[in-house]
């Protein structure tokens, strides 16, 4: 892949001149008989003049290139570049200083004489850069973290906008993404320990445990580990440790140590039991809550979202091609133009010829009509480069396509489309594209996993139907002794009475509830079965206008072949008529507006062959965007990665 190379860019001059042609000098030995490029004769100028008004900007221009010019008689004799450089220098100061006045540090580098400015009708194209459809990918999707489709405004809403890291930001949430839904099972270990001196006086002796005046030592440590399960059981680990040392006189030690070790269960058997209620709905869940914390729910939401950027991928490729086959278009429209100026401007000349001579066909009013007509290809060159009322011309064309490649809008360079478009015939199977399509259209397969998810919410949903059933279990052993650890009799050591399993205790029941009625549930199960109805009639409605889509691309690629193969046969009549009515002319045999008819004729044919010619490239482009087999046609894959999904162009 070739480099961004930058040159300088022509600077138009502020002078008060006719528009000149691009490839033409002025002669300084033009014959009083022939007319200038601008349409002027030596021996009448003043007929074909025009008045002149410069705009402030030019007063300026022409200031600045000379102290002793006058703006509005004379010609600038300095290069029009190093005024313009010199505007350039000041706007930048003044720009400068005023961030500076509000404290802002540019992030720009700083501009000098030498940098480049937009391309605009009155420049010639000059200085391409040759871009093949390869190129273009490669350097588009390397340049893309945000993705730019035509229509979308980055300015005026940029929360529809997408970014590469629009996949993994959903993949990361931490309220509704797979790892937030994960971690309602993770293991979750607690820890407390505290310490107390008590003093306190009592009215009644037995209310203190037999102490008047009580004083009191007191430390409890607790540990627990709590973890959920797939089946929807709750299970807990704990140990407890507790020192006393106080004045009851009823003690059997003044200070002791109890501890004990616990485990405990709960099982739902009806409502909220099973791997697959937990995985769709998590634990905790409610009806009509759409189940966010589930790990299945979660997951699919993810594989959504990268369908979507897939389809914003597939569309900003295809804006890419349109992009690309619309500058060749430009490229071939101003190329007739061009020559068809060149060729009305030798009619010209050959007319005003036989004026000067006084033969016919040298007519006042044929000289018009032919210089006319010359003007009329100009302005049409002009529009053809920079384009008219909403209608873009090349340069208009080729600084969008820098738009979405991510790379300068201006440097110099002309990008120029290499690559020809295709002129063979292509015949598809249309039940065959159709079958691809059903397979691959990346948006029947995010609807698939909408009315998947809508089919595990109503399973989800047909559980909360039952009655709360939970069966309940718990064990625990105690210990109790003067210390924690130690060896001799018994009670002297809490850690020795615990491990001799003198002191066990276990729990076991069922807890079950229901509500009356049940209207929450039921109308929990009836919303998720009214849902999954209408994604299953959004997919069935997908599929059909799929098919249409397919069709229209099946057809079209038909309709745009036939039509390129007239043109082509009209542009070859138009040569041909072309051809033998400057013949004609030549020979005195017509009158010359056949001849112009025959050269606007041939314009018209070239200019609708560049647009069939683009039609049917673009054409074959959206066979593989209607059935969802582009992307993997052009070699293109999308790379996930932690920072983000990036799509990236393998080559075919």
């Amino acid at each position: 892949m070739s480099s961004l190379l930058t040159s300088t860019c022509l600077l138009g001059c502020a002078s008060g001149k006719q528009p000149q042609r691009p490839d033409t000098v002025a002669s300084t030995t033009t014959t009083p008989a022939m007319a200038d490029r601008n349409g002027r004769s030596s021996t009448s100028n003043a007929d074909y003049r025009p008045s002149i008004t410069r705009s402030p900007f030019q007063v300026v221009s022409a200031l600045l290139a000379s102290d002793d010019l006058d703006p509005y008689t004379a010609q600038a004799t300095k290069p029009a570049d190093v005024s313009e450089g010199l505007i350039a220098e000041v706007e930048a100061a003044i720009e400068q200083s005023h961030q500076r006045e509000l404290g802002i540090e540019s992030q720009l580098p700083a501009q000098t004489s030498d940098y480049h400015r937009p391309f605009n009708s009155a420049q010639t194209p000059e200085n391409f850069r040759d871009l093949t459809e390869a190129e273009m990918l490669a350097v588009a999707l390397a340049n893309s973290p945000v993705l730019r489709p035509l229509g979308v405004q980055v300015l005026a809403n940029p929360e529809a906008v997408t970014t590469t890291y629009d996949p993994q930001i959903a993949a990361t949430d931490p309220f509704f993404g797979p790892q937030a839904a994960l971690s309602e099972f993770d293991s979750r270990l607690s820890l407390t320990a505290n310490a107390q001196n008590n003093d306190r006086v009592f009215n009644n002796t037995i209310v203190g445990g037999n102490a008047q005046e009580l004083t009191q030592d007191l430390a409890t440590v607790n540990a627990g580990l709590q973890k959920r399960t797939l089946s929807g059981a709750t299970i807990q680990l704990g140990a407890n440790h507790l020192y006393d040392n106080n004045n009851r006189t009823g003690n059997l030690f003044q200070n002791y140590w109890e501890t004990q070790w616990e485990a405990g269960v709960r099982q739902p058997l009806l409502q909220g039991a099973g791997r697959n209620f937990n995985l769709i709905a998590g634990p905790n869940a409610q009806p009509g809550f759409n189940f966010s914390n589930g790990i299945v729910i979660a997951r699919l939401n993810v594989k959504v979202t990268e369908a979507d950027f897939e389809i914003e991928v597939r569309d900003f490729v295809r804006d890419l091609y349109a992009t690309y086959w619309q500058l060749q278009q430009q490229y071939a429209v101003y190329q007739s133009v061009r020559e068809a100026e060149d060729l009305a401007y030798r009619t010209w000349q050959a007319v005003l010829a036989r004026r000067n001579a006084s033969v016919l066909g040298g007519e006042a009013n044929k000289e018009a009509q032919a210089r006319a007509r010359y003007y009329s290809f100009l302005r049409q060159r002009q529009t053809a480069l920079g384009g008219e009322s909403g209608q873009g011309g090349l340069y208009v064309v080729e600084r969008r396509l820098r738009m979405l490649m991510g790379i300068a809008i201006v440097d110099g360079q002309l990008l120029r489309p290499v690559d020809d478009a295709s002129t063979a015939r292509f015949a598809f199977d249309f039940d065959g594209l159709v079958g691809r399509a059903m397979d691959q259209r990346t948006e029947l397969t995010r609807q698939s996993l909408r009315v998947r998810q809508q089919e595990l919410k109503m399973l989800a949903a047909k559980n909360f139907l039952l009655p709360q059933l939970d069966l309940i279990g718990r064990y625990r052993m105690r210990g109790f002794g003067d210390d924690l650890t130690g060896e001799g009799s018994r009670f002297s050591s809490a850690y020795n009475d615990l491990t001799s399993l003198d002191h066990q205790e276990w729990e076991f029941g069922v807890e079950m509830g229901v509500a009356a009625g049940r209207r929450q549930a039921k109308a929990a199960v009836r919303n998720a079965l009214l849902q999954l109805n209408r994604e299953q009639t959004v997919l069935a409605e997908q599929q059909r206008s799929v098919r249409h889509e397919v069709a229209d691309a099946h057809a079209e690629v038909a309709s745009s072949f036939a039509a390129l193969e007239a043109t082509l046969a009209q542009v070859d009549a138009a040569r041909d008529r072309l051809a033998a009515s400057q013949a004609q002319y030549e020979a005195d045999k017509i009158q010359i507006e056949f001849l112009l008819d025959a050269q606007e004729e041939l314009l018209r044919a070239e200019t609708q062959l560049a647009s069939d010619l683009s039609r049917y490239a673009l054409s074959l482009v959206n066979i593989g965007t209607a059935t969802g087999s582009l992307l993997n046609d052009l070699g293109i894959f999308i790379s996930n990665s932690g920072c983000g999904s990036h799509p990236v162009y393998a080559g075919t």
